[in-house]
Parts: C-alpha cells; structure tokens; sequence
C-alpha cells in the first residue's frame, strides 16, 4: 500500500483492501481518474469493479479504502468527507509529507471523523497503532 503511494507520487492514489473481518487478505491498487489527481482522487470505474468482483468472487469483501495525501497530512480533508461513498468503510490514508510515511485509518461521518485503532502484521509481527499515535 505504502509503496503504491510513493509510486504514484506526487499524484494521489488509492485502492481497496478486501479480506474478511478483521483480517485483510488482499491488496487492490486502482488508477486515479480524476482530473486534477495531484489533489484528489477518484478510483477508475472498470478498476473497480474488477476488484469488487474479484471480491465477491472469493467470498470477501471491501475491509478499507485507502488514498494518498502526498502534501498533506493523514488526517480527512473537507473532500474526503464530502465524497465519502461508502458509508462505514474505514479510510486509511497515507501521508508522504514524511519518511517513513504516516499510516492512519479513520471512520468518516458528514461532517466528522475518528481515528480508528489498528494492527498490521508484517513478517509475522504485530505492529500495534492505537488511534492518535
């Protein structure tokens, strides 16, 4: 995800991770479509509905939706509550104004959000980011 990010860098990007609760078996990097992708993103439609359908096709489902903010903190911006789709889903968003990058996940209301804990396993070790570190 994070290599994802720097790839597409200074553009945002974005992708869905897919498993079944809580553990995230599947990694789906979309192309940004959006016009001005330097400072918003917009998953590509046809990359979309691959990875929903491949989704389904393995009985799992869309766990988190990830973007970049490469100039900008990991923290919702006004645009990404206001094109906040799906509802419940946990966004993570990846801030490159840092190195290593800062890796945050966030519950989106209409006008809210809240840092959201999460664990990543990496190698066999769990890595614990309780919300607000």
């Amino acid at each position: 995800m994070v290599a994802h990010c720097r790839r597409e860098a200074p553009r945002e990007c974005c992708g869905l991770l897919g498993g079944s609760p809580p553990r995230v078996s599947s990694f789906h990097p979309l192309r940004n479509a959006a016009a001005s992708a330097e400072t918003r993103y917009d998953a590509h439609p046809r990359d979309l509905i691959d990875a929903v359908v491949d989704l389904r096709s393995r009985g799992a489902e869309i766990l988190a939706i990830y973007h970049s903010h490469p100039r900008w903190e990991a923290v919702p911006s006004r645009t990404d509550l206001d094109e906040n789709h799906y509802g419940a889903v946990p966004r993570i968003i990846v801030s490159l104004l840092a190195d290593p990058p800062d890796v945050r996940a966030w519950r989106l209301g209409r006008d809210d959000f809240q840092e959201l804990r999460w664990v990543a396993v990496e190698d066999g070790a769990l890595h614990d980011r309780p919300a607000g570190e």
